[in-house]
């Protein structure tokens, strides 16, 4: 099962049962920071005791566009294999 759904500002993407996974239910789920112009990320996965493991992760607005940039790649199916493709690196202090 794959489900993606938006509630509010929230972007959430769930499967259940994943055949190149574990099994367990996945969360991807995406939203705008209240207080900066960052992009929270959560990442849950649901273990074989249905516990759950949460990743977290912020996205600024440089993050976002090289993360644009990759996606809009990949679905143009421009990108090389990942055993050879070029990299765009972007380091920030």
């Amino acid at each position: 099962m794959h489900q993606i759904n938006t509630d509010g500002q929230w972007l959430h993407l769930f499967y259940q049962g994943e055949d190149r996974d574990d099994g367990c239910a996945n969360e991807l789920s995406l939203q705008p920071a209240n207080d900066e112009h960052r992009l929270n990320l959560l990442l849950s996965n649901h273990g074989f005791n249905d516990e759950p493991h949460d990743a977290t992760f912020s996205l600024n607005q440089a993050d976002a566009q090289a993360l644009q940039k990759y996606l809009a790649n990949w679905l143009n199916d421009r990108q090389k294999s990942p055993s050879s493709h070029g990299a765009d690196s972007y380091d920030q202090a």
